[in-house]
């Protein structure tokens, strides 16, 4: 037995001095490398002393040099047993818990500083201070080498960690997002001090704060982990540190795009104030688009609850005080904590099988790997409603599957309804959930049902009626929502007066953008090469787990509800009159996001394949290249 453990203990010691020959190897033909950039590039005249180089560059060199005969002597040592004493102490070091981490943090802070180092030499902002552009220029040899070689050390320690069972503590991890999150900071300060046409407001607070949940949540945990209260408090924790980096995410994309201030077309706050003024509609606005004009009067045509919900900010800060951008990224943010919310108690409750990993993996696909990023950045009215029919629609979803009663629900749903009435169908969805909640399929609970039903019902009907009744008070008219007299675009108004809000007629051009419609891609160099159309791109595209929504496809009462949901609501929108005018991607399938992002939930699993994270990602990137386009590649 001993022989044995002794024979395996050798062959996995054999196996981890060939990974350090290999990593050593790897790292020294770097060095070899970044030695010959800096023998490459001269110094200037004035400044050389020796051989043509200058006191900084003789010194980089010899500091190169030094290292590199660190590490050759630690590769030497592999094949000379009486210098194992070396190995074994360098081993010693990352086998130590405390010290290896403390390496692994000095490489984490040189990688970082390398990135930003390089993305500043490559960025716009080289054109207006090109002191760091000349650094990286000088040295870019070593600075690459520093960030290749302090990401290979990264891998190492860590698999070497996994393998000696020391995992990373939460306090380690908040540690690593602190120093990720500051060295942004100082990158994003940098850009913003020396290209004047950026405004990166507040940027120090939204980095701050979820530094500083993340280390309180770390140091506190070892108070509070063996208290019954302890799964509460953390959740309550991660749920603030999500909502704070979504937000620094949305609130970040916006102003790095030039989108930091209140755009044209807001409307919400103008409309609250005149709320708050006795009016229903707006006096003097400074565009007209989209608003309709009845009586010599400019009305939003749009359902109220947006400019509702902002009374009492108008009311505290007035108009100038609120910056809509800030409304969306703030929405985006709870709509993202409210999704997750969703998702993990959708696992309690054995909706799904997701675990937390998976659920935060569908989280972030929800909030940067769909259309809700691009909203979440852009301040106008149409967005802003559907970012505030998401939240009610997922605080609907919330509690029915935590068996509220229907009254609450329904209520919920109504105020959904009153910022977007498209999402009527999600009544079903609710539904569906409340049957698996009381019954396995195919049995229905007739009297419990129905006795939910009408209590949820009966919100939704008041909240159409307020709607009907709202038309009526602004035209005259209770079923006129004002959308066809608008003062739009040509071609859609053209489109309601002729076929009206929902016709066959526009099925052919709807499924198109929807289903089948690519970016165009343009290498030529006269333009930014991402080229999706303001007419909006295939889903398939924007958001390419949306294909786990035909895996591992379940005979229950919620993801039947769920699946009846979004298929009408898939063929109304084939229906609409218009595709989502301009947009990116197809906005119009946030209608129907909720029940997506859980059948999702269901397909993707327990833990998350490596195909899942693949497409995860590739939505990301593909939504960050449509804003890019957005914003400034179309310019």
């Amino acid at each position: 037995m001993n022989d044995h453990s002794s024979n395996i203990r050798s062959q996995s010691e054999k196996r981890t001095d060939k990974a350090q020959i290999i990593l050593l190897f790897l790292i020294i033909l770097e060095g070899f490398f970044a030695l010959y950039t800096l023998f490459r590039i001269p110094s200037e005249t004035e400044n050389a002393i020796f051989f043509g180089f200058s006191k900084s560059r003789l010194l980089l060199i010899v500091i190169n040099i030094t290292v590199l005969l660190i590490l050759i002597g630690l590769s030497i040592s592999f094949f000379i047993p009486t210098m194992k004493k070396i190995r074994d102490g360098a081993n010693a070091w990352i086998k130590n818990r405390n010290l290896s981490f403390s390496l692994f943090v000095i490489f984490w802070i040189v990688f970082w500083v390398g990135l930003w180092l390089f993305v500043l030499r490559f960025s716009p902002a080289n054109r207006y201070d090109s002191t760091v552009g000349s650094i990286v220029d000088r040295v870019w040899g070593l600075l690459l080498w520093g960030m290749l070689s302090s990401l290979q050390m990264m891998i190492f320690i860590y698999v070497k960690n996994q393998q000696n069972m020391n995992g990373i503590s939460l306090l380690q991890i908040a540690i690593l997002f602190t120093l990720f999150l500051f060295s942004y900071y100082g990158f994003a300060s940098y850009y913003d001090q020396v290209d004047w046409s950026l405004r990166m407001n507040g940027l120090f607070m939204m980095v701050f704060i979820p530094s500083s949940l993340a280390l309180i949540w770390s140091v506190g945990y070892r108070f509070y982990r063996s208290s019954k209260w302890s799964s509460a408090i953390n959740k309550v924790f991660l749920c603030l540190l999500i909502g704070s980096v979504v937000y620094l995410v949305y609130r970040s994309t916006g102003q790095w795009m030039g989108r930091w201030n209140t755009p044209s077309k807001a409307y919400w706050d103008l409309l609250a104030e005149s709320f708050l003024n006795g009016r229903l509609n707006i006096i003097n606005p400074p565009t007209t688009h989209d608003l309709t004009l009845f009586h010599g009067k400019w009305y939003v045509p749009n359902p109220p609850l947006p400019a509702v919900l902002l009374m009492p900010f108008v009311h505290w800060y007035g108009v100038e005080g609120i910056n809509m951008t800030v409304v969306s990224a703030l929405l985006g943010a709870f709509n993202a904590v409210l999704v997750f919310l969703v998702l993990q108690r959708a696992s309690d409750h054995s909706m799904t099988n997701c675990s937390l990993n998976a659920n935060l993996w569908i989280t972030a696909l929800f909030a940067i790997g769909t259309n809700h990023y691009w909203l979440s950045t852009i301040g106008q009215m149409w967005f802003v409603s559907q970012l505030v029919t998401i939240l009610f629609v997922a605080f609907a979803c919330l509690s029915v599957i935590e068996g509220w009663t229907g009254w609450i629900s329904g209520f919920l749903l109504g105020l959904a309804i009153l910022s977007r009435p498209n999402v009527f169908p999600m009544a079903i969805f609710l539904a569906g959930i409340f049957l698996w909640r009381n019954a396995a399929f195919p049995k229905v609970p007739w009297k419990r049902f129905l006795l939910w039903g009408v209590s949820a019902g009966i919100p939704v009907i008041f909240s159409g009626g307020l709607l009907l009744f709202y038309n009526y008070l602004r035209f005259d008219d209770w079923t006129d929502f004002g959308y066809v007299t608008i003062h739009g675009a040509d071609w859609i108004l053209e489109a309601v007066q002729k076929y009206g809000m929902f016709n066959f007629h526009f099925f052919e051009n709807n499924l198109d953008v929807m289903i089948f419609r690519r970016p165009r891609l343009d290498f030529s160099g006269e333009r930014f090469f991402f080229q999706p159309g303001i007419s909006g791109y295939s889903i398939l595209i924007m958001t390419p787990p949306l294909i786990y929504l035909f895996r591992r496809l379940q005979k229950n009462w919620w993801m039947i509800g769920a699946w009846f949901s979004i298929l009408l609501t898939v063929g109304l929108l084939l229906c609409y009159h218009n595709t989502g005018a301009e947009q990116i991607g197809y906005r119009y399938l946030m209608d129907a996001i909720l029940p997506i992002m859980l059948i999702i939930g269901v397909g993707a699993g327990k833990k998350p394949g490596v195909f899942f994270k693949t497409s995860t990602i590739l939505g990301v990137f593909v939504n960050f290249l449509s804003i890019y386009w957005w914003y400034l590649g179309r310019v």
